[in-house]
Parts: structure tokens; sequence; C-alpha cells
């Protein structure tokens, strides 16, 4: 008969370093995942209680949580009338800045 084992059995089975980094990266899934609903939803309010924290109308909020991408001004507002504050990491590689720079002395 075949012995099965679960993934936290399997996950015990590596090193400690091994499992932080597949915590951190299951993490990013799920931050990447969170959608503006989910996060509405997980501060315990309604659509109409956000509305009014907005200053608009219900159906611009129900508007909002179903699109896709946000202009940056409407996610700040929508973050926050939640009572949070938004930070943007950019990064680009050193790489790209030296193929601009080749470029530009064409």
């Amino acid at each position: 008969m075949t012995k099965y084992t679960t993934l936290s059995e399997e996950l015990s089975n590596l090193s400690g370093e091994r499992q932080e980094l597949i915590e951190a990266r299951a993490s990013e899934i799920c931050l990447e995942e969170l959608t503006l609903r989910h996060l509405r939803e997980k501060l315990g309010l309604s659509q109409s209680e956000l509305a009014e924290r907005l200053e608009v109308q219900q159906p611009a909020v129900s508007k909002m949580e179903r699109r896709q991408n946000l202009e940056l001004n409407t996610l700040r507002s929508v973050v926050n009338a939640l009572g949070g504050t938004i930070e943007i990491i950019v990064r680009i590689p050193k790489r790209l800045f030296e193929k601009a720079k080749k470029l530009s002395q064409l």
C-alpha cells in the first residue's frame, strides 16, 4: 500500500532556509491576489460605508471593485479611506540603464 504524506510533512523535511523562501513567496502570491473587495470585507466595511467615506455613491464602489486596473489616484483614495497608506517600490535592473546609455551614445 502506498504511503501518502501531507504538504506539512513534506515542508518539514526541507531546510529552514528553504521553508522561509517558500513562505515568503507564498505571501507575495497572496498579496498579488488581494483585491479591493477582499480588503474592504476583511476590514468589516460594506460598499455603502466605503462609498460614504469616499463621498461617492455605492455603485461607484462596486464598479471600482470589478475593475482590474485602477488609476493610482483612485487606489490612493480608496486605501486612505480604508485607513491605510500606499508604498510603491520600483526595481529596475542596472542592465537596463547600461543599454539605454549605449543607445544614447549612438
